[in-house]
């Protein structure tokens, strides 16, 4: 007769509520503590390749010239090809969040090593996203926690999910996102027990980062209103950046599972950086992630075939970063890319709507597309009001637009008659798991 499993022999209230509130502030300090480091290195890498940081200028790589960035990103890519060839070589095999919410220990070192490798690498001007590192770093926290505490099964899977969404909370302060990425993608529940938790941990390890790390604004915000006008934005921009954002996700998900894991990362990853390079030094701003590009949607625009020309290049040249590879996130390149698919249909469609400006389309558009791309319509909601520090007056928009993106792509399923399914992008893609 088959035992069963131990999340099923173990009581959900193993380990009291009191208890795990006080570990996961615990969890939360090392978690923000790991992330200030992780922050830290982005600007110091940024400051040794760019001569400055995004603290000071949102685009480092505006400073140099284009021949530099290019230099810059051809060799890149032959340490970053390298660097990945050797610790998966040499190192113990890496475990992702999901199966060290499981029980499963991460290994110290090596995911140490993992996380500061991708956000030099971002720093330095791959166009893939940061978060992966954080929340690899808040999940080793947890990990390693409840494996020297000897915790149940129930409480290492809060625990371990909790402190992976602090460090993503932590990276950009976003304390609620933070907290709803754990709720809405990791534990996929909503009890007191895990809200407490994962509340708790987000709260620590954003006050804890922001000790070390100022804490400063990731975008500009953007006067929305609820105008009827906007809202009609809204459910546009929604259903067309939604689509558009789940088949990014999609994308993105298959060509992480079409990475190379041997030898033949030597010779793909340096030469996908040979070719970003040299769009780089044709096209400026379409290297490194997407955060200065997407801060010039939400305030002072470009010309539409500029919009089209970035959309098009940055969509390509993050998803050849994944396959050939490179370890990263898709939350900033996402983002950047829903802003420009936003004010790309602010151009189209100002005839229409003459009232409302194109910052508050590349808004919508970015959460929207982000809602999509990674799964989380609560995520993509609150990151996107928490990145721009957007007024209360502009909550119902964003929320009809990420309404709107769901929506949309159900009809996407329904035209096409085939299901199609969102499914998260978490660390899980990396480790194979």
């Amino acid at each position: 007769m088959q035992l069963p499993s131990p999340i099923e022999r173990t009581p959900i209230d193993a380990t009291p509520l009191n208890r795990l509130a006080g570990l996961a502030v615990l969890t939360g300090a090392v978690t923000g503590l790991l992330v200030a480091g992780l922050n830290w290195t982005v600007i110091g890498v940024e400051r040794l390749v760019y001569d400055v940081d995004h603290l000071h200028n949102p685009d480092p790589t505006s400073q140099v010239s284009r021949l530099r960035v290019s230099l810059t990103l051809v060799c890149l890519g032959v340490v970053l090809s390298w660097a990945w060839y050797g610790l998966r070589r040499l190192g113990r095999k890496q475990v992702g969040v999901p199966n060290a919410m499981n029980g499963r220990p991460m290994p110290v070192l090596e995911t140490l090593l993992s996380a500061f490798l991708q956000v030099a690498s971002v720093a330095a001007g791959a166009p893939v996203g940061r978060e992966n590192a954080p929340r690899l770093a808040g999940g080793l926290a947890g990990s390693w926690i409840s494996t020297k505490l000897g915790l149940d099964i129930h409480a290492r899977r809060l625990l371990v999910a909790a402190a992976a969404g602090a460090g993503l909370g932590a990276t950009f302060h976003l304390p609620l996102a933070g907290a709803l990425f754990a709720l809405e993608l990791l534990l996929v529940e909503m009890s007191t027990r895990s809200v407490v938790v994962t509340m708790l941990a987000s709260a620590t390890a954003v006050a804890v980062t922001g000790v070390f790390v100022k804490p400063h604004p990731v975008y500009s915000s953007v006067p929305a209103s609820e105008d009827w006008p906007t809202l009609g934005v809204a459910i546009l921009v929604g259903l067309v950046a939604g689509v558009i954002g789940h088949w990014f996700g999609v994308l993105a998900r298959k060509a992480v599972a079409a990475s190379p894991q041997d030898g033949r990362i030597l010779w793909q990853l340096p030469a996908a950086f040979v070719v970003i390079g040299a769009v780089a030094y044709f096209v400026p701003g379409t290297s490194s992630n997407a955060r200065s590009m997407a801060d010039t949607m939400l305030t002072n625009g470009m010309p539409a075939a500029a919009l089209l020309a970035v959309a098009l290049l940055r969509f390509g040249a993050t998803l050849l970063c994944l396959r050939v590879g490179v370890v990263g996130g898709t939350l900033t390149p996402a983002f950047g890319l829903g802003a420009i698919v936003g004010a790309l249909l602010g151009v189209a469609l100002a005839p229409l709507f003459p009232g409302v400006p194109v910052g508050v389309f590349a808004l919508l558009g970015a959460a929207a597309f982000l809602s999509t791309a990674m799964a989380a319509p609560l995520f993509g909601l609150i990151a996107a009001v928490e990145f721009t520090d957007l007024a209360a007056e502009g909550y119902l928009p964003v929320f009809v637009a990420v309404a709107s993106a769901a929506i949309g792509v159900r009809l996407w399923s329904v035209a096409v008659h085939r299901d199609q399914p969102m499914v998260p992008f978490t660390s899980a893609l990396w480790t194979r798991d």
